[in-house]
């Protein structure tokens, strides 16, 4: 036995009837060699239906002695994980708590760039920080350094609230590993400087001077439509034949990148006036991409102009249901809704129920998509758009200077225009109604758009206009 005449019983928990041969024992505490180590004695399983054993914890303190104690009276009493080794321990440093992070991220159906980005922050700011500090051990001042040594290179409130998240995710899962103490909260007390807001908004709220105006809108799609439609000189500009008519779906319908990109043939309903985003285009580094859930797994109608969609898109409809230019708009929707009801049809067969014509898995090459990169014969890659509009943003810049779009402000505000300038303030529709068609929760949209006390201001500067 571990314990020998120099020992002395400190604590002992509650009796317990478990293990082999069902005799009362119970967990102990002692202090060896006249306090100058200490041991932890219980009884546990070392596996699923494997008979219990005898353990020995061992601590140098008395602290470290009386927490594990604890550990393991809890641990009994909720069936949960008995406290590790001090070998195991050992290897349970943050580094490989975020292999288990991002592990766990996979299980829980994460997005794959969500996974992506999380993995990005413990390669570049968590683990080379902390990496190597065990897990039983972190801190407050484990985390205050990573958040240093972020410094460096994340100088956004948002970037440090990301990455402040991350750390208290790990935590969790820390916690319902067993790998450290529920008692330790390592993050509690990590203050990140708060960034200064207008009077009536929220840290989330979009300057009205990050929304473009429509006629800043109408140039960029005009340039578009020049540098990539069927007279441009530029090759790498015409690998994008439908750009422009991608920036008016973006401004006039509010959709993301990966909803544009994600569009189909089969998800435009000319009939009645509305294009249906139930996907979007997910391209990770290093990976084939692939046409994924829509973000929040919330399928929404986004109207669009009858220009556009009978204008622009239904020319590109035709041509991908081998369609001559001149079909009526009757054969168009007998084709769609042939095409719909064939996917249906695979979808029941499969026998999946979380499958429908929406979102039937088709090979990406055969896919009917609306905005392709030519030379792939897939949506484009973000890097590769990217560089596009800043193409067609300085030909705006040169060749229509009273419209040029401000470097401020980048192509996902598009949706800040298509939110407030066409939605709400155009159309005249309510907030409630603009968060359908953006595929988002109410409270976010007000978040992003409403200033609380706004109207009044507008109202008391009129007043005092000639005052």
């Amino acid at each position: 036995m571990a314990t020998g005449k120099r020992s002395t019983l400190l604590m002992q928990g509650k009796e317990r009837r478990v293990g082999a041969g069902h005799k009362p024992w119970r967990v102990r505490l002692y202090a060896t060699n006249g306090g100058a180590g200490y041991q932890v004695m219980f009884r546990a399983p070392p596996g699923d239906g494997e008979p219990w054993k005898r353990v020995l914890r061992r601590a140098a303190t008395e602290a470290e002695a009386r927490q594990i104690f604890a550990q393991a009276e809890v641990a009994l009493d909720t069936e949960q994980s008995t406290p590790t080794g001090s070998r195991e321990r050992l290897t349970q440093t943050i580094a490989a708590l975020g292999e288990k992070y991002v592990e766990d991220s996979r299980l829980r159906g994460k997005a794959i760039r969500t996974i992506q980005n999380r993995e990005s922050r413990l390669k570049a700011h968590i683990v080379p920080a902390i990496g190597d500090v065990p897990v039983a051990k972190w801190r407050i001042e484990h985390s205050r350094k990573v958040m240093q040594h972020a410094s460096a290179t994340l100088h956004s409130a948002r970037g440090k609230e990301d990455l402040r998240g991350a750390m208290a995710a790990m935590r969790k899962l820390a916690w319902r590993l067993g790998w450290l103490d529920r008692s330790i909260d390592p993050v509690d007390g990590l203050e990140i400087g708060r960034s200064t807001v207008l009077h009536g908004a929220t840290t989330h709220y979009v300057d009205p001077r990050l929304r473009p105006e429509t006629r800043q809108v109408d140039a960029m799609a005009t340039g578009a439509d020049a540098l990539c439609g069927p007279d441009g000189t530029d090759p790498l500009m015409t690998r994008l034949p439908l750009f422009g008519t991608k920036i008016r779906v973006a401004a006039y319908g509010g959709l993301r990148l990966s909803e544009q990109n994600g569009l189909r043939a089969i998800d435009v309903f000319f009939d009645r006036g509305y294009v249906q985003v139930n996907g979007s285009w997910t391209a990770p580094r290093h990976a084939p991409g692939f046409r994924g859930p829509v973000k929040n797994h919330v399928i929404h109608e986004v109207p669009l102009p009858r220009s556009l969609m009978e204008g622009e898109l239904l020319p590109r409809v035709k041509e991908l249901l081998d369609l001559p230019p001149t079909a009526a708009m009757q054969q168009v929707l007998n084709r769609q809704e042939e095409e719909r009801q064939r996917r249906a049809k695979l979808a029941l067969r499969d026998g999946d129920s979380t499958l429908a014509w929406w979102n039937y898995p088709i090979d990406p090459a055969d896919e009917q998509w609306l905005f392709v990169d030519t030379v792939t014969g897939l949506p484009v890659k973000p890097e590769m758009h990217n560089d596009r509009w800043h193409r067609v943003r300085r030909w705006v810049d040169e060749h229509d200077p009273d419209n040029a779009w401000p470097k401020t402000i980048v192509y996902r505000n598009l949706r800040h225009h298509a939110a407030t300038k066409w939605f709400h303030e155009e159309l005249g529709e309510p907030w409630e109604v603009v968060a359908q068609y953006l595929g988002d929760k109410l409270t976010t949209v007000l978040n992003h758009y409403v200033r609380a006390g706004e109207d009044a201001l507008r109202d008391s500067v009129s007043k005092l206009a000639d005052r």
